[in-house]
């Protein structure tokens, strides 16, 4: 299903359904006198093979009240074929019941021109709906729902209610939005705002402009877009990249203006109960450096304060008070971070809660200030050499010093201090380091082979595995390895358990494989007379985004930060002629090497490869070149060699110099075509495993 659609449409429900109140609780009542009806064509200049799913959007209609704190939203949706019925027979409305009220006005069914009345309570059911339960994240808003019966194909649905109350903790502030497309065609989308203040907006990828009037004392700000195009969605687009005509509202005049209303929220007048003094403390006296207190706060709060939200309400920004979070041993993560800070300050270190957006981090500046844009909130501290320093405590067993402790790639944030007027970029200063060794032991030409792999994991990737294995036992970890090999290699045996060694200190993770492969030899591909033996950097294989297009009209997402090394010591059964082959590609995006080395008197073979990249996406204006270079860099993404079959199973092997048949190199176009055949299998592969992995 289109992730698009899945993120506007589809409600996630990840837990069991608890029905929690009748329809009683459900009212209904005449559409607000506010509200400027709004018209719709039954049958729009749309293209219907751009309509999926069977149903079109003749109408999207919603309007708000800021002053009456009432949200109207009106919604037509013709069913254009009978795959539509299910979709189309089911009405989902969210709010919140610890401040907002659910109004009914209209379910009017259109067939043939004529109009069935379908609002009936008795319908209707509400449950809790928590969507984000499998992140131990419980808001306690309710889905009224309901399943329409005798809806047909060819039907029109017609629905419209009204939510009113918005959330107390905003006070007189308000900040929305809308798109003004959908991910595909929609014959009408009006969006209108009745205020009391001015209101600052601001559009993306149009140029539309409200309508601006009065309504009896009010300002009016209207938006109108009728038979709209989808967006243009690529393959491999960054989660924050915004395609929509997205339009954003907010009465906040600068991003200072939500730090001074967040100033509010994290209060610093706090009376500390007598155990959370106790615990500072402890902390203090166990530990005598600045850094070792930071540590000390940061492990106590990520790996002894369970990660769980309850956040209802108020509870959605307002963190519960530091002595209730130590008492309950649980918060989320503004709970969390705002312990934490309360901790080092009550050392005497300088730290400040951040808002950050895990998912638009990247494009956070194209928002306008508002506090409804972060959805996380982790911690800065500023240590007494100056250095501006992040955390996110809601991450466990994270270990290294505390100036090296890894954090995510979040892109732009907001620190909650006096003071701040702007968004902070906060680059990510771990190299998440990863180094792949692994020895090939082939006794002979044609016979099984040995396979020995150490992997040395450092910083996030270090986090990453330290998770795996503590959260799984040494057996499923064992077949997950394996299965992993197996698509790599036939006949693949595993000679040894996995062996984990943690050097928290460094935070550095090695682990040690092996395994024996009872087929590496292969017959080679256009040319049976050879067998052939391949050895691959899959590490690097795993993360390497190869475009399938050299056009791209929006960006390019790639796993960042990657830096892997793969080095692969072969041990052939005896000299092999072979040349010293030394390549780098280097472009706007990415740096890859490959380099190959034969120790004749040792009958040795060493490749080294390395790839890093150098951003989190590739922009259009320099797919051009990525592409080129990735076509380079997928020339030598692996090496081969090859001998007859005839010298093989003759014997001839044993010569130290072989005919000109048996020398082994690069592959030609044959194997090339080979190689990304196996390039595209194993890297989706790899991307599970690695997906599992983190």
């Amino acid at each position: 299903m289109n992730q698009h659609y899945t993120n506007r449409f589809i409600f996630i429900l990840l837990m069991s359904f608890v029905c929690c109140l009748s329809y009683a609780q459900i009212n209904t009542s005449q559409t607000p006198h506010w509200v400027a009806p709004e018209t719709y064509e039954v049958n729009p200049e749309i293209d219907l093979n751009e309509i999926s799913y069977g149903l079109l959007t003749l109408l999207s209609d919603e309007q708000i009240h800021i002053p009456n704190k009432e949200r109207y939203i009106r919604f037509v949706r013709k069913i254009t074929d009978n795959v539509g019925v299910q979709d189309g027979s089911s009405i989902s409305i969210n709010y919140d019941p610890s401040y907002q009220k659910l109004y009914l006005h209209n379910i009017i069914v259109i067939r043939n021109g004529k109009s069935i009345n379908k609002l009936n309570v008795n319908d209707f059911q509400t449950i809790r709906q928590e969507s984000n339960a499998e992140s131990y994240i419980y808001d306690g808003s309710l889905n009224a729902i309901a399943n329409l019966a005798d809806i047909r194909n060819g039907d029109i649905l017609d629905v419209s209610y009204t939510v009113k109350g918005f959330n107390p903790i905003h006070g007189n502030h308000f900040s929305g939005g809308t798109t003004l497309d959908d991910y595909q065609p929609v014959g009408k989308i009006n969006y209108r705002l009745i205020s009391n203040k001015t209101l600052n907006y601001k559009v993306l990828n149009t140029d539309a402009k409200p309508k601006i009037g009065t309504f009896q004392e009010f300002k009016t700000y209207h938006w109108q877009s009728t038979n709209t195009e989808a967006p243009v969605f690529e393959d491999n687009m960054p989660n924050w990249y915004l395609p929509y005509q997205n339009l954003f509202v907010t009465d906040f005049e600068s991003w200072n203006d939500v730090v001074n209303w967040a100033l509010g929220i994290y209060e610093d007048n706090l009376s500390v109960s007598s155990e959370l003094q106790a615990k500072i403390d402890q902390i203090y006296t166990t530990f005598e450096t600045e850094g070792e207190r930071i540590s000390a706060t940061l492990k106590f709060v990520q790996n002894e304060i369970r990660y769980l939200g309850l956040e209802s309400g108020i509870g959605a920004y307002k963190p519960f008070s530091p002595n209730k979070v130590l008492e309950q041993r649980f918060g989320d993560c503004k709970d969390k971070s705002w312990l934490m800070v309360t901790m080092l300050r009550r050392m005497g270190i300088e730290a400040y809660p951040v808002l950050i957006n895990s998912m638009y981090g990247e494009s956070l500046h194209e928002f306008l200030p508002s506090p409804k844009v972060f959805d996380h909130v982790v911690v800065n501290v500023v240590d007494s050499e100056d250095n501006a320093l992040f955390y996110d405590p809601t991450i466990s067993n994270q270990f290294g010093s505390y100036k090296s402790v890894s954090f995510p790639n979040y892109g732009k944030a907001l620190v909650i201090k006096n003071g701040v007027n702007a968004l902070e970029n906060i680059v990510s200063k771990s190299e998440d380091l990863i180094e792949v060794f692994d020895t090939f032991n082939l006794p002979t030409v044609g016979g099984p082979a040995t396979l020995n792999v150490m992997t040395v994991y450092r910083d996030a990737e270090a986090d990453a595995m330290r998770a795996r294995y503590k959260s799984s036992s040494l057996s499923s970890i064992s077949k997950d390895f394996k299965s992993y090999y197996d698509n790599l290699y036939d006949g693949v045996e595993v000679l040894e358990d996995p062996v984990f060694d943690d050097d928290s200190l460094s935070n550095k993770i090695l682990v040690e494989e092996s395994y024996k492969i009872n087929n590496p030899w292969k017959p080679m591909l256009g040319d049976e007379k050879n067998i052939t033996v391949e050895f691959s950097p899959y590490s690097i294989w795993d993360v390497f985004m190869l475009p399938s297009d050299k056009a791209r009209e929006t960006p390019f997402a790639l796993y960042y930060p990657t830096h892997k090394k793969h080095q692969i010591t072969v041990k052939l059964p005896q000299r092999w002629r072979l040349s010293n082959d030394n390549s780098t590609i280097t472009s706007k995006s990415f740096d890859y090497s490959m380099k190959s080395k034969m120790n004749p008197s040792k009958d040795i073979l060493y490749l080294n490869y390395e790839y890093q990249n150098k951003n989190s996406y590739v922009a259009p204006e320099d797919f051009e070149d990525y592409f080129t270079k990735s076509k380079e860099a997928e020339q030598i993404l692996a090496y081969y060699i090859y001998i007859p079959k005839s010298e093989a199973n003759a014997g001839n092997f044993d010569s130290p110099v072989l005919s000109d048949e048996a020398v082994s190199s690069i592959t030609n176009a044959f194997y090339w075509a080979f190689g990304f055949v196996l390039l595209i299998i194993l890297g989706l592969v790899g991307y599970i495993i690695k997906t599992n992995k983190n």
